[in-house]
């Protein structure tokens, strides 16, 4: 098992500094220029990436572990942003 959950949430994040949602968005995307969640899913992508070149395991066991729907979805995923499939990448 990978153990490499993506917790917390946006919204725990948010709670934590006393802050809500919305204006965590809007400030993380005035820093960052990015949304926060473009930048959570590139952040799991770069997981994903790093799973497919230096292990064995499985896209299906991946996709659950870094909370993706399912191996098809992670794949079409890396697809659109990265421009390789899970095969290209373990080549």
């Amino acid at each position: 098992m990978l153990r490499t959950k993506i917790k917390p949430t946006i919204r725990q994040i948010a709670s934590h500094f006393g802050i809500s949602k919305n204006y965590f968005d809007e400030y993380f995307k005035q820093q960052t220029g990015t949304s926060s969640l473009d930048y959570r899913l590139a952040y799991r992508l770069e997981l994903v990436e790093t799973y497919l070149r230096y292990s064995s395991t499985r896209l299906g066991e991946i996709a659950h572990e870094l909370e993706f729907s399912d191996k098809n979805h992670l794949s079409k995923l890396l697809k659109k942003h990265r421009g390789l499939t899970p095969n290209e990448y373990r080549k």
